[in-house]
């Protein structure tokens, strides 16, 4: 980023006194002026076009996914309030783009979108995701006739206490009404950013943890209903054996995210011993895609004829071979780690995140970002068929770090 009052992530690190946990924030941490916060979001925006646009250039058909991160592709009002603090006179405003708009640049460089929890979990819509869309733009163009006479109502309601004289009734209504206020606007942004995607003809997965076998098929209906490809299993990790035969089990060729039917994310290859296991694994298997890590238990690489054996079900056809690709976050069990590295050296190792290994990466460093350059030539040189953009929203820890209604 440039321009007075703009501060990187590199100097604010400086401003640190004892590590940071990505859950927590640091009590001696002091979040920058509010006009000094850096747009991060724009900052990861840029980096997965850079990313993106490099492989595309490279070859056309290369298939770049992108896992979360649906305020990158749909201008929100944090935005709207970022650019307002960075230029109070408003000299630029015909320069910028309307709440709402859509980031052509990155959208147009995308296959496909996976949201989590569609079906499963913390962002389960109440509807078909395209009555969802639909009520959100009739919603959004009763707003804004509203605006034009003067009345400001926000996009979620808000429901307005007391409920109670009893002072923990008080705390805990509050606390449901905050619960679900946080849904309801997760579930906006994800809509928003669904009806970009398929207004570009792209395609939309998810993944949905479901807690059993009733969950799973309530998620395959409403995947069929929605055309969205889910991945559903029961629990979080993404580390389960293929099924020899997924659901929607496809006979054709895959060539194409638009045309899948089924995918398998095993983003862990730590349960199968050995490389060859896991490549005899997914053979055995007939999902139309599926998406690994470019190394088994991250440090023993896969090579080109592993990739290739991979490419084909065991019923024969072509399918999909994608790699994760981290772009927030760092792991100390990934390939590119080195012996003493740590918080703050090199300076991309912004904080330590919730989980052993895991550290938020700073996506605006020079550093970090030509290892990523690296990272998706590697992919390629391998021959996968694409890549799936993951670890995408450190950027919301990192505003809630630097908050700039304050």
């Amino acid at each position: 980023m440039r321009g007075r009052g703009r501060v990187g992530l590199a100097l604010i690190l400086a401003l640190l006194a004892s590590p940071v946990l990505a859950l927590d924030k640091p009590r001696d941490f002091v979040p920058p002026p509010p006009e000094q916060v850096p747009n991060v979001r724009e900052q990861t925006r840029a980096v997965m076009i850079e990313l993106a646009s490099y492989a595309k250039k490279r070859d056309p058909n290369f298939q770049v996914l992108m896992r979360g991160g649906v305020e990158l592709l749909v201008k929100g009002d944090w935005e709207v309030q970022w650019e307002a603090l960075h230029d109070p006179s408003s000299s630029g405003f015909y320069r910028r783009l309307p709440e709402r708009s859509v980031f052509r640049p990155l959208v147009k460089l995308l296959d496909g979108l996976v949201i989590d929890g569609l079906y499963c979990g913390a962002n389960v819509l109440d509807k078909p995701l395209a009555d969802a869309i639909k009520e959100r733009k009739a919603d959004d163009a009763q707003i804004d006739s509203e605006k034009k006479i003067g009345i400001h109502r926000p996009p979620i309601p808000v429901e307005m206490g007391p409920f109670s004289n009893d002072p923990a009734v008080e705390l805990r209504r509050a606390a449901e009404i905050k619960e679900k206020l946080d849904k309801a606007e997760r579930v906006r942004r994800i809509v928003y950013a669904a009806d970009a995607i398929r207004a570009e003809g792209r395609a939309v997965l998810s993944v949905d943890a479901c807690t059993g076998p009733a969950g799973i098929e309530t998620a395959l209906r409403g995947a069929a209903r929605d055309r969205v490809t889910t991945f559903a299993a029961v629990g979080t990790r993404l580390d389960q054996p293929p099924r020899p035969h997924p659901p929607g089990e496809n006979a054709g060729e895959v060539l194409s995210l638009n045309t899948i039917h089924n995918w398998l994310p095993l983003l862990r290859s730590d349960g199968f011993g050995s490389k060859g296991r896991f490549v005899e694994a997914i053979s055995n298997s007939n999902y139309d895609m599926v998406v690994i890590d470019v190394a088994h238990r991250g440090v023993d690489f896969l090579v080109k004829a592993d990739i290739a054996q991979m490419k084909f079900k065991k019923l024969g056809p072509r399918r999909l071979v994608l790699a994760v690709m981290p772009v927030g976050r760092a792991y100390d069990w990934r390939w590119y780690w080195q012996k003493g590295w740590e918080v703050g050296a090199p300076p991309f190792l912004f904080a330590h995140d919730d989980q052993p290994g895991t550290y938020i990466a700073d996506v605006g460093s020079a550093e970090w970002k030509a290892l990523l350059g690296k990272y998706i030539a590697g992919v390629m040189d391998l021959g996968f068929d694409g890549v799936m953009f993951d670890d995408i929203e450190t950027y919301l820890w990192l505003e809630e770090l630097m908050p700039i209604d304050r």
